[in-house]
């Protein structure tokens, strides 16, 4: 019975757990936990690490347990270990990003896979395990609200590079918005990064220059 006690206790807060980008750039992957629910933010690599090494700490979550996973952009410290996670390990999970990030994310790993092929021998995945990495994901519009076993989101454009957007996710009434990098500078080619219209309760964002705001 204690066990279930603590069990229902945890799952009445709102856990987060970096297995990368904590304090570090690189490899951005966050843990959110509430409600019984697990979701999974952003699944990237270390620029500055090679092979296992350059992967986001798995070993800190059961991955069976991950309901779903959200990408931000299709730049490879925020996307390049999703072939291993879908592929090589226990996730079951859904996985969710924009249009253009599912169309320019596939052409880039398909250069990074040859490229790590040439230069070392300690390569994640395979090309076959990108392909079949790529079936799993599932494409949202941005505004497009969705719901999947209890958990809301809706996705915004973040500006930073075609595709990227930031999630607005809801849980039993709490709002969390995660951000990748993100820009509110317009420019010629890409729009500034929206504010969506309710307010969170809780804020998760790439601060990698937060240090000089």
């Amino acid at each position: 019975m204690a066990t279930k006690r603590k069990d229902t206790d945890d799952a009445e807060h709102l856990e987060i757990i970096p297995l990368g980008a904590g304090n570090e750039v690189g490899r951005s992957c966050i843990i959110l936990k509430f409600k019984g629910q697990v979701i999974m933010l952003d699944c990237g690599i270390h620029p500055a690490k090679g092979g296992i090494g350059g992967l986001p700490l798995f070993d800190l979550v059961g991955l069976s347990s991950v309901d779903l996973l959200l990408v931000s952009h299709f730049h490879l410290d925020h996307a390049a270990a999703i072939p291993y996670l879908t592929e090589r390990t226990k996730f079951k999970g859904r996985v969710f990003m924009t249009h253009a990030t599912k169309a320019i994310y596939k052409m880039l790993l398909n250069d990074y896979i040859r490229v790590r092929n040439i230069a070392v021998d300690d390569s994640l995945y395979s090309e076959q395990d990108l392909a079949r990495s790529n079936d799993r994901i599932e494409v949202v519009n941005y505004h497009q609200q969705m719901d999947v076993n209890g958990i809301k989101f809706t996705c915004y454009n973040a500006g930073h590079v075609l595709g990227a957007a930031m999630f607005q996710i809801e849980i039993a009434g709490v709002r969390i918005l995660y951000t990748g990098d993100f820009s509110r500078v317009e420019d010629r080619h890409m729009m500034a990064a929206e504010v969506p219209e309710q307010p969170p309760h809780v804020l998760v964002v790439e601060s990698t220059y937060g240090v000089q705001v």
